[in-house]
């Protein structure tokens, strides 16, 4: 736990979520996205860009008061701890009689296919994130890496034995509020080899949604619960989603605040509600529309450009600008200094920045 969080207990943790309780202890099964190593033993964090996440048993007492049935795992902080992490979280998760999915010590656990038993239907969930430092190998715990095939073959095969197939993907770019045409490309394909909805998230924001051959794609959720003061309305607004599955889907969005003035998760009012729905619309108006949502994008990256340059652009060593100041180095010979730029700082970005899927997808718009 961090923030305005870190000290309380599992009773009072769960009684920051008491408005919407109800809401989630109604559903036959309810599912959030653990994003966080649950840990209690001093174990060291893998070597990654960005921050190591943990937390301890208390965050597993506090879903299961909330009515939390199960967790999803496949995203960028549950193995921020490696092999140890994902072990004992697991153990964990398990000791807690948590259903989970998305996560295992190897690819092939992590890739498995999970199901649900809602009364008398099975639902086959699939939960999968997009390539970053925490994914599984055949050798290396983790999470479930996103592999467009594999996952529209496990669709094919689940389909014939389960009621409804349900897609779980974290993924797309951070702080921004709409799909990438990529993704909405994929998505779609997912309910044409037959998944009954797709759900997004990661973006640390909300974003829309679309009704495709019937069936919904949820481009983003928004946060939860992450206590970061300071942050904007992206940040603190996001929504519950509730899917009533059988031959046609139904949805339900129901949006909230969560830390905002105050630390906890609590429903918006009729005002806020009303404002919502209205900035949901004009994001779902520009889904609907494939040149619209291609321009959005490529507006937002060419925003990020000199933040993307920084990122590849050489930062010159102080060994370096002493060569230079003596003239004992130019541009015809600076590759053999090359090693100088390449510290493991910088190839750990560089690795981030060419096998994420987004952040390829940023790099291709900036270049092309």
């Amino acid at each position: 736990m961090r923030g305005r969080t870190a000290n309380l207990e599992a009773a009072q943790l769960a009684s920051l979520f008491e408005d919407v309780k109800p809401i989630i202890q109604s559903a036959d099964a309810a599912l959030v996205n653990l994003e966080t190593a649950v840990i209690s033993t001093d174990i060291q964090p893998i070597k990654k860009v960005g921050p190591a996440l943990k937390t301890d048993s208390r965050i597993l007492d506090m879903i299961r008061e909330m009515g939390f049935t199960g967790v999803t795992l496949a995203n960028n902080h549950f193995a921020d701890f490696g092999q140890q992490g994902v072990e004992e979280s697991l153990r964990l998760l398990d000791e807690y009689k948590l259903w989970h999915v998305g996560a295992g010590m190897n690819a092939e656990e992590a890739a498995k296919i999970r199901y649900l038993q809602v009364g008398e239907k099975k639902i086959a969930v699939i939960n999968a994130c997009e390539h970053e430092f925490t994914v599984a190998t055949e050798t290396k715990a983790g999470c479930n890496a996103l592999d467009p095939l594999k996952i529209a073959m496990q669709i094919v095969k689940v389909k014939k034995e389960a009621d409804n197939v349900i897609v779980i993907i974290h993924g797309g770019h951070e702080h921004y509020n709409l799909p990438a045409p990529r993704m909405q490309e994929l998505y779609r394909a997912f309910i044409d080899f037959g998944a009954d909805a797709v759900v997004n998230h990661h973006q640390h924001c909300y974003s829309g949604y679309e009704m495709y051959n019937g069936k919904p794609i949820v481009y983003g959720l928004g946060n939860f619960f992450f206590d970061w003061q300071g942050q904007n309305a992206d940040w603190n607004e996001g929504y519950m989603l509730k899917l009533e599955l059988g031959k046609e889907i139904g949805l339900q969005w129901i949006p909230y605040l969560q830390n905002a003035e105050e630390v906890g998760v609590r429903l918006m009012n009729d005002d806020e509600k009303k404002v919502f729905d209205k900035r949901i619309e004009e994001l779902n108006a520009i889904i609907a529309d494939p040149m619209q949502l291609q321009a959005h994008l490529i507006d937002w990256a060419e925003s990020r450009k000199n933040e993307y340059m920084q990122f590849i652009s050489p930062k010159k060593g102080k060994r370096i600008r002493q060569m230079e100041r003596f003239h004992l180095i130019s541009d015809k010979n600076i590759e053999l200094w090359i090693p100088e730029y390449l510290t493991e700082e910088r190839v750990m970005l560089l690795k981030s920045l060419f096998q994420c899927e987004s952040h390829q997808e940023i790099m291709n718009i900036i270049f092309q």
